[in-house]
Protein backbone atom coordinates (compact mmCIF):
# COMPACT_ATOMS: atom_id res chain seq x y z
CA UNK A 1 0.00 0.00 0.00
CA UNK A 2 1.28 3.03 -1.01
CA UNK A 3 0.82 6.57 0.59
CA UNK A 4 0.34 9.60 -1.25
CA UNK A 5 0.30 13.00 0.59
CA UNK A 6 0.02 16.57 -0.97
CA UNK A 7 2.09 19.27 1.37
CA UNK A 8 -1.42 21.90 1.96
CA UNK A 9 1.10 24.62 3.80
CA UNK A 10 1.97 25.75 0.03
CA UNK A 11 -1.73 26.79 0.06
CA UNK A 12 -0.95 29.44 2.58
CA UNK A 13 2.08 31.05 1.00
CA UNK A 14 2.39 34.89 0.03
CA UNK A 15 -1.61 33.96 0.98
CA UNK A 16 -3.99 37.41 2.75
CA UNK A 17 -4.89 37.12 5.84
CA UNK A 18 -6.46 38.83 9.05
CA UNK A 19 -6.87 38.19 12.93
CA UNK A 20 -9.45 37.38 15.22
CA UNK A 21 -10.57 40.65 17.20
CA UNK A 22 -12.03 38.08 20.28
CA UNK A 23 -12.59 34.76 21.60
CA UNK A 24 -15.17 32.71 20.05
CA UNK A 25 -16.59 29.32 21.11
CA UNK A 26 -17.52 26.89 18.49
CA UNK A 27 -20.39 26.84 16.87
CA UNK A 28 -20.46 30.34 15.70
CA UNK A 29 -21.52 31.60 12.33
CA UNK A 30 -20.23 35.30 12.46
CA UNK A 31 -15.97 36.08 12.93
CA UNK A 32 -15.01 39.62 13.44
CA UNK A 33 -11.50 40.24 12.22
CA UNK A 34 -9.24 42.89 12.42
CA UNK A 35 -9.45 43.88 8.32
CA UNK A 36 -11.89 42.26 6.75
CA UNK A 37 -10.94 44.70 3.28
CA UNK A 38 -9.07 41.44 1.59
CA UNK A 39 -12.06 38.60 2.05
CA UNK A 40 -14.80 38.38 -0.40
CA UNK A 41 -18.08 36.01 -0.59
CA UNK A 42 -17.42 32.07 -1.11
CA UNK A 43 -13.53 32.55 0.04
CA UNK A 44 -12.17 29.46 2.06
CA UNK A 45 -10.62 30.48 5.01
CA UNK A 46 -8.34 28.50 7.30
CA UNK A 47 -8.87 29.31 11.02
CA UNK A 48 -5.22 28.82 12.33
CA UNK A 49 -2.49 27.55 11.03
CA UNK A 50 -1.99 23.76 9.13
CA UNK A 51 -1.10 21.20 11.61
CA UNK A 52 -2.95 22.48 14.82
CA UNK A 53 -5.79 19.78 15.85
CA UNK A 54 -8.01 22.73 16.16
CA UNK A 55 -7.81 24.56 12.79
CA UNK A 56 -10.55 24.28 10.92
CA UNK A 57 -11.68 25.62 6.56
CA UNK A 58 -14.65 27.20 6.37
CA UNK A 59 -16.50 29.03 3.42
CA UNK A 60 -17.46 32.79 3.95
CA UNK A 61 -20.98 33.81 2.53
CA UNK A 62 -20.90 37.30 3.62
CA UNK A 63 -18.63 40.18 4.04
CA UNK A 64 -19.72 43.32 5.95
CA UNK A 65 -16.88 45.34 6.51
CA UNK A 66 -14.69 43.71 9.28
CA UNK A 67 -17.71 40.82 9.81
CA UNK A 68 -17.60 37.82 8.37
CA UNK A 69 -20.34 35.84 8.10
CA UNK A 70 -18.71 31.46 8.03
CA UNK A 71 -20.63 27.89 7.87
CA UNK A 72 -20.54 27.07 11.43
CA UNK A 73 -17.18 26.48 13.15
CA UNK A 74 -16.22 23.07 14.57
CA UNK A 75 -14.10 24.30 17.25
CA UNK A 76 -13.46 27.49 19.57
CA UNK A 77 -10.79 29.97 18.55
CA UNK A 78 -8.92 32.65 20.70
CA UNK A 79 -8.33 36.37 19.94
CA UNK A 80 -5.67 36.79 17.34
CA UNK A 81 -5.98 33.45 16.12
CA UNK A 82 -4.82 34.01 12.36
CA UNK A 83 -7.70 33.79 9.53
CA UNK A 84 -6.03 32.74 6.36
CA UNK A 85 -7.77 33.13 2.72
CA UNK A 86 -7.32 30.06 0.46
CA UNK A 87 -7.76 30.00 -3.10
CA UNK A 88 -8.49 25.90 -2.74
CA UNK A 89 -10.35 23.65 -0.18
CA UNK A 90 -10.11 19.95 -2.14
CA UNK A 91 -6.69 18.00 -2.95
CA UNK A 92 -7.41 15.09 -5.84
CA UNK A 93 -4.55 12.50 -6.20
CA UNK A 94 -3.86 10.65 -9.43
CA UNK A 95 -1.91 7.79 -10.50
CA UNK A 96 0.16 7.40 -14.04
CA UNK A 97 2.40 4.37 -15.37
CA UNK A 98 5.25 6.49 -16.86
CA UNK A 99 6.40 10.29 -15.56
CA UNK A 100 4.08 11.81 -17.28
CA UNK A 101 0.72 13.32 -15.86
CA UNK A 102 -2.67 12.46 -16.87
CA UNK A 103 -5.75 12.99 -15.56
CA UNK A 104 -7.15 10.36 -16.50
CA UNK A 105 -5.87 8.08 -13.77
CA UNK A 106 -7.47 9.25 -10.15
CA UNK A 107 -7.38 7.26 -7.67
CA UNK A 108 -10.43 8.71 -5.83
CA UNK A 109 -12.77 11.64 -6.12
CA UNK A 110 -11.95 15.21 -4.50
CA UNK A 111 -10.94 14.83 -0.66
CA UNK A 112 -11.29 17.45 1.67
CA UNK A 113 -8.20 19.49 3.02
CA UNK A 114 -7.09 18.04 6.65
CA UNK A 115 -6.06 20.70 7.91
CA UNK A 116 -5.16 19.58 11.24
CA UNK A 117 -2.01 18.15 9.45
CA UNK A 118 0.15 19.62 7.36
CA UNK A 119 -0.23 17.09 4.72
CA UNK A 120 -3.26 15.86 3.16
CA UNK A 121 -2.75 12.19 2.59
CA UNK A 122 -4.42 8.79 0.88
CA UNK A 123 -3.64 5.09 0.76
CA UNK A 124 -3.41 3.69 -2.76
CA UNK A 125 -3.62 -0.11 -2.51
CA UNK A 126 -4.29 -0.83 -6.08
CA UNK A 127 -1.11 -0.28 -7.52
CA UNK A 128 2.68 -0.50 -6.25
CA UNK A 129 5.07 0.59 -9.10
CA UNK A 130 4.36 4.11 -11.19
CA UNK A 131 3.87 7.72 -10.13
CA UNK A 132 1.70 9.06 -7.69
CA UNK A 133 0.34 13.23 -8.45
CA UNK A 134 -2.18 15.57 -7.03
CA UNK A 135 -4.30 18.69 -7.96
CA UNK A 136 -5.50 21.08 -5.55
CA UNK A 137 -9.52 22.12 -6.37
CA UNK A 138 -11.82 24.55 -5.43
CA UNK A 139 -15.34 23.40 -5.15
CA UNK A 140 -17.06 26.31 -5.39
CA UNK A 141 -15.40 27.98 -8.61
CA UNK A 142 -14.37 24.36 -9.91
CA UNK A 143 -10.47 25.45 -10.73
CA UNK A 144 -8.12 23.47 -9.84
CA UNK A 145 -3.86 24.12 -9.86
CA UNK A 146 -1.38 22.89 -12.58
CA UNK A 147 -0.46 18.80 -11.73
CA UNK A 148 2.37 18.35 -8.94
CA UNK A 149 6.12 16.92 -9.05
CA UNK A 150 5.92 13.38 -10.06
CA UNK A 151 5.75 10.94 -7.11
CA UNK A 152 7.68 7.80 -7.61
CA UNK A 153 6.39 5.19 -6.15
CA UNK A 154 9.47 3.01 -5.89
CA UNK A 155 10.35 5.81 -3.83
CA UNK A 156 12.64 9.27 -4.42
CA UNK A 157 16.78 8.34 -4.27
CA UNK A 158 18.82 9.21 -1.87
CA UNK A 159 20.42 12.85 -4.09
CA UNK A 160 16.70 14.01 -4.90
CA UNK A 161 15.57 16.99 -3.51
CA UNK A 162 12.51 15.18 -1.72
CA UNK A 163 15.30 13.35 0.65
CA UNK A 164 17.24 16.47 1.19
CA UNK A 165 14.06 18.28 2.06
CA UNK A 166 12.51 15.52 4.63
CA UNK A 167 16.49 15.71 6.37
CA UNK A 168 15.75 19.25 6.35
CA UNK A 169 12.52 19.77 8.01
CA UNK A 170 13.45 16.86 10.52
CA UNK A 171 15.94 19.01 12.11
CA UNK A 172 13.24 21.36 12.94
CA UNK A 173 10.23 21.67 15.56
CA UNK A 174 6.83 22.05 15.07
CA UNK A 175 7.20 25.71 16.22
CA UNK A 176 9.72 26.48 13.17
CA UNK A 177 8.09 24.35 10.64
CA UNK A 178 5.75 27.41 10.68
CA UNK A 179 8.25 29.71 9.74
CA UNK A 180 9.91 27.88 7.41
CA UNK A 181 8.41 26.89 3.80
CA UNK A 182 9.35 25.07 0.57
CA UNK A 183 10.42 28.36 -1.11
CA UNK A 184 12.98 28.96 1.42
CA UNK A 185 14.10 25.36 1.58
CA UNK A 186 14.67 25.36 -2.07
CA UNK A 187 16.10 29.12 -2.03
CA UNK A 188 18.89 27.75 0.65
CA UNK A 189 19.53 24.40 -0.82
CA UNK A 190 20.24 26.04 -4.47
CA UNK A 191 22.72 28.45 -2.64
CA UNK A 192 24.44 25.03 -1.19
CA UNK A 193 24.53 23.36 -4.43
CA UNK A 194 26.08 26.56 -6.67
CA UNK A 195 28.19 26.93 -3.67
CA UNK A 196 29.49 23.04 -3.75
CA UNK A 197 29.54 23.02 -7.36
CA UNK A 198 32.22 26.23 -7.77
CA UNK A 199 34.11 25.03 -5.10
CA UNK A 200 34.28 21.56 -7.05
CA UNK A 201 35.00 23.44 -9.88
CA UNK A 202 38.43 24.39 -8.41
CA UNK A 203 39.90 20.89 -7.46
CA UNK A 204 38.35 18.73 -10.62
CA UNK A 205 38.47 19.76 -14.24
CA UNK A 206 36.32 16.36 -15.54
CA UNK A 207 33.09 16.11 -13.24
CA UNK A 208 31.04 19.05 -14.57
CA UNK A 209 32.29 19.11 -17.96
CA UNK A 210 28.99 18.67 -19.92
CA UNK A 211 28.86 17.67 -23.71
CA UNK A 212 30.99 19.04 -26.59
CA UNK A 213 29.88 22.84 -27.62
CA UNK A 214 30.30 23.43 -31.21
CA UNK A 215 31.38 27.37 -31.47
CA UNK A 216 30.27 28.06 -35.20
CA UNK A 217 31.62 31.66 -36.31
CA UNK A 218 30.43 34.24 -39.14
CA UNK A 219 32.07 36.32 -40.87
CA UNK A 220 32.57 39.97 -39.56
CA UNK A 221 31.68 38.63 -36.06
CA UNK A 222 33.80 38.35 -32.81
CA UNK A 223 32.11 37.45 -30.18
CA UNK A 224 29.42 34.76 -29.40
CA UNK A 225 27.16 34.03 -26.40
CA UNK A 226 28.60 31.67 -24.27
CA UNK A 227 25.97 28.44 -22.87
CA UNK A 228 23.75 29.56 -20.02
CA UNK A 229 25.10 27.05 -17.51
CA UNK A 230 28.80 28.03 -18.59
CA UNK A 231 31.26 27.93 -15.29
CA UNK A 232 35.21 28.17 -16.19
CA UNK A 233 36.66 26.84 -20.03
CA UNK A 234 38.38 23.29 -20.32
CA UNK A 235 39.72 23.63 -24.04
CA UNK A 236 39.19 25.06 -27.51
CA UNK A 237 40.32 23.21 -30.24
CA UNK A 238 39.64 24.34 -33.95
CA UNK A 239 38.24 22.24 -37.27
CA UNK A 240 41.47 19.94 -37.58
CA UNK A 241 41.90 19.02 -33.66
CA UNK A 242 44.82 21.64 -32.96
CA UNK A 243 44.23 24.18 -29.69
CA UNK A 244 43.63 27.47 -29.44
CA UNK A 245 45.20 29.72 -27.33
CA UNK A 246 44.32 32.21 -25.30
CA UNK A 247 44.56 35.67 -24.80
CA UNK A 248 44.39 38.53 -22.62
CA UNK A 249 41.76 41.06 -23.44
CA UNK A 250 43.73 43.73 -23.96
CA UNK A 251 45.92 42.33 -26.45
CA UNK A 252 43.19 41.34 -28.55
CA UNK A 253 42.82 44.62 -30.67
CA UNK A 254 45.96 44.52 -31.77
CA UNK A 255 45.91 40.98 -32.71
CA UNK A 256 43.21 41.41 -34.69
CA UNK A 257 45.38 44.33 -36.58
CA UNK A 258 48.47 42.28 -36.40
CA UNK A 259 48.53 38.95 -35.70
CA UNK A 260 48.43 35.75 -37.58
CA UNK A 261 45.33 35.21 -39.34
CA UNK A 262 46.27 31.54 -39.49
CA UNK A 263 46.80 30.90 -35.77
CA UNK A 264 42.80 32.31 -34.17
CA UNK A 265 43.26 32.96 -30.73
CA UNK A 266 40.29 33.29 -27.83
CA UNK A 267 39.35 35.44 -25.26
CA UNK A 268 36.05 35.60 -22.62
CA UNK A 269 34.07 38.46 -21.83
CA UNK A 270 31.99 38.57 -19.58
CA UNK A 271 29.41 36.14 -21.16
CA UNK A 272 30.98 36.52 -24.55
CA UNK A 273 33.64 33.98 -25.93
CA UNK A 274 35.61 35.87 -28.87
CA UNK A 275 37.99 34.85 -32.10
CA UNK A 276 40.79 37.23 -32.74
CA UNK A 277 41.40 37.70 -35.49
CA UNK A 278 37.88 38.91 -36.51
CA UNK A 279 37.01 35.54 -38.46
CA UNK A 280 36.35 35.69 -41.71
CA UNK A 281 34.36 32.78 -42.82
CA UNK A 282 32.38 30.08 -40.96
CA UNK A 283 34.18 27.66 -38.37
CA UNK A 284 33.66 25.35 -35.96
CA UNK A 285 35.37 25.16 -32.54
CA UNK A 286 34.95 22.37 -30.20
CA UNK A 287 34.42 23.89 -27.13
CA UNK A 288 34.93 21.98 -23.44
CA UNK A 289 33.68 23.78 -20.19
CA UNK A 290 32.93 23.46 -16.58
CA UNK A 291 29.29 23.92 -15.81
CA UNK A 292 27.52 25.77 -13.09
CA UNK A 293 24.87 24.35 -11.00
CA UNK A 294 21.30 23.69 -12.45
CA UNK A 295 18.50 25.57 -10.49
CA UNK A 296 16.28 22.91 -8.41
CA UNK A 297 12.77 23.20 -8.56
CA UNK A 298 10.95 19.89 -8.32
CA UNK A 299 11.22 17.53 -5.54
CA UNK A 300 12.27 14.88 -8.60
CA UNK A 301 15.73 16.76 -9.23
CA UNK A 302 18.51 14.92 -8.24
CA UNK A 303 21.82 16.52 -6.92
CA UNK A 304 24.79 15.29 -9.07
CA UNK A 305 28.04 15.98 -7.04
CA UNK A 306 30.83 12.57 -6.87
CA UNK A 307 30.94 10.09 -3.99
CA UNK A 308 27.36 11.07 -2.57
CA UNK A 309 28.71 14.43 -1.08
CA UNK A 310 24.97 15.93 -1.13
CA UNK A 311 24.35 15.11 2.36
CA UNK A 312 26.37 18.27 3.84
CA UNK A 313 23.99 20.09 1.70
CA UNK A 314 21.61 20.31 4.63
CA UNK A 315 24.17 21.99 6.61
CA UNK A 316 23.92 24.98 4.99
CA UNK A 317 20.60 25.19 5.15
CA UNK A 318 20.08 24.39 8.42
CA UNK A 319 22.70 27.79 8.98
CA UNK A 320 20.14 29.59 6.53
CA UNK A 321 17.28 28.88 8.59
CA UNK A 322 18.81 29.42 12.29
CA UNK A 323 19.58 32.76 11.08
CA UNK A 324 15.71 33.29 10.11
CA UNK A 325 15.07 31.77 13.61
CA UNK A 326 17.08 33.10 15.68
CA UNK A 327 18.58 29.82 17.10
CA UNK A 328 22.25 30.28 18.82
CA UNK A 329 25.20 29.85 17.13
CA UNK A 330 24.33 29.30 13.38
CA UNK A 331 28.01 28.98 12.17
CA UNK A 332 28.13 25.89 13.65
CA UNK A 333 26.04 24.74 11.08
CA UNK A 334 28.11 26.72 8.45
CA UNK A 335 31.21 25.33 9.80
CA UNK A 336 29.88 21.54 9.30
CA UNK A 337 28.64 22.26 5.84
CA UNK A 338 32.65 24.04 4.76
CA UNK A 339 34.51 21.01 6.96
CA UNK A 340 31.75 18.54 4.09
CA UNK A 341 32.89 20.62 1.38
CA UNK A 342 36.48 20.17 1.77
CA UNK A 343 36.21 16.64 2.26
CA UNK A 344 34.57 16.56 -0.93
CA UNK A 345 37.13 17.82 -2.79
CA UNK A 346 40.33 15.71 -1.50
CA UNK A 347 37.91 12.28 -2.18
CA UNK A 348 36.66 14.13 -5.47
CA UNK A 349 40.22 16.02 -6.95
CA UNK A 350 39.81 13.12 -9.68
CA UNK A 351 38.21 10.31 -11.43
CA UNK A 352 40.55 8.59 -13.74
CA UNK A 353 43.65 5.96 -13.00
CA UNK A 354 46.35 7.87 -14.45
CA UNK A 355 49.37 8.68 -12.41
CA UNK A 356 49.83 12.42 -11.76
CA UNK A 357 52.69 13.78 -13.80
CA UNK A 358 55.10 16.96 -14.22
CA UNK A 359 56.73 18.01 -17.49
CA UNK A 360 57.78 20.73 -19.17
CA UNK A 361 55.16 22.24 -21.41
CA UNK A 362 56.03 21.84 -25.07
CA UNK A 363 55.28 25.64 -25.47
CA UNK A 364 58.07 27.20 -22.96
CA UNK A 365 61.20 28.26 -23.90
CA UNK A 366 64.51 26.74 -22.77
Amino acid sequence: MITLKGDNRQLTYNAKFSYLTDNYASGVTSLVVVNGSAFANNDYVLLGEFGSETSEIRQVSNVATHTLTVDATQFSHSQDTKVTILKYNQIRFYHTVTATFSASSPIAGYMDLDPASFYTKIYDTTNTTGYGWFVFYNSTTAKATTASNAIPYAGFEESSVKEIFDTFFSLLNNKELKLIDNQDAFKWLNEAYAIAKNELNLVNQLYNVPAEWSLVTESGTAEYDLPDDFSDLVSVSDYEGRDVDFIELKDVNHYNEYGNSSQEKYFIRSTKIGITPIPTEALTYSVYYKSKATELTSYYDSIDLPDNNFYPLVDHMMYRASQKLGRQNPMQHETAFTNGLNRMKVTSVKQHANTDTWTIDKKANI
